[in-house]
């Protein structure tokens, strides 16, 4: 099996995990608060955040093959993570899973478009350092089925 053939099997094998939890969910339980109190981070915002952060990673990935910075001078990761809510809005639960499907397109369609010696070329994820491409898709897969056992542990 080669990288695309192992990384589009195993964003697929986590994406369906997400989307068999997410599936059942009622309207009151995508706003159950999973981290914090009162005005935390509710299951619809991790979903806007899962799909901010792959997107975010997948601009990564086209700058690194492209022998581009990936992060601006000064990047705050805790600071973007606390402006989710401002930037993800508060889209309906059929928003988010559009926009899941669509930014896992866009993620795969950049994955398929690697040469393989794309694979190790690097560059500095904000929390990760400096990771080679094929990590950026292990990071990918790992933060969704982070988030995931979040979401289930709050919604048991």
């Amino acid at each position: 099996m080669n990288h695309t053939e192992k990384w589009t099997e195993t964003l697929a094998d986590t994406r369906a995990s997400l989307l068999e939890t997410l599936a059942g969910l009622t309207p009151e339980q995508w706003e159950q608060v999973v981290y914090g109190e009162g005005d935390g981070w509710t299951i619809s915002t991790i979903i806007g955040h899962l799909i901010d952060s792959e997107r975010g990673m997948s601009i990564h990935v086209h700058k690194i093959r492209k022998g581009e910075e990936t992060l601006p001078p000064g990047f705050d990761l805790t600071r973007w993570n606390a402006g989710v809510k401002e930037r993800v809005g508060n889209p309906s639960p059929a928003e988010l899973l559009a926009g899941l499907e669509a930014t896992r397109a866009r993620t795969l369609k950049g994955l398929n478009g690697l040469a393989e010696d794309d694979w190790e070329r690097t560059g500095q994820h904000p929390s990760r350092g400096v990771i080679t491409v094929e990590q950026y898709y292990e990071t990918i897969a790992g933060h969704e089925l982070i988030h995931l056992g979040h979401i289930k542990k709050a919604l048991n």
